[in-house]
């Protein structure tokens, strides 16, 4: 078969062979773009109760959850932040605030394996705190 084939349309069935290929990642984003983002974040969503006395603060709940196909965090002391996932982690996302600029937040697993702890830091702020989630 291959000794049939013409050298142009060997060199257009390659090039449409590795047209395909570097088409796939692309195929694979939007797959994974298409999926219930509450099915994505299931594992995070919830209420994580942070302790602020050590700062002069008292308990304060964080909320994680999903609205307009968005992730996001409503934790009281501004507007609640859409978080972005961290390229190449599951489970590292940011957000900008508007007045104290970029905060990280990272879920963490427990001995069991499930997504229990939530770390929220604040360079700007030299905040860095683990908080619980409830149950």
């Amino acid at each position: 078969m291959f000794k049939m084939l013409s050298e142009r349309k060997w060199l257009a069935l390659i090039g449409g062979m590795a047209a395909v290929l570097l088409a796939l990642p692309g195929f694979a984003a939007q797959s994974a773009a298409g999926q219930d983002p509450t099915k994505v974040y299931e594992k995070f969503l919830g209420n994580y109760e942070f302790d602020f006395s050590a700062m002069g603060g008292g308990s304060r709940i964080f909320e994680f959850y999903v609205k307009d196909g968005a992730f996001w965090i409503e934790y009281g002391f501004t507007s609640p932040g859409e978080l972005k996932a961290v390229p190449k982690t599951v489970d590292e996302f940011t957000f900008d605030e508007p007045d104290d600029g970029l905060i990280m937040i990272t879920f963490q697993k427990d001995t069991e394996g499930n997504y229990s702890k939530c770390r929220f830091v604040v360079e700007s702020l030299g905040v860095d705190i683990v908080g619980d989630k409830k149950k």
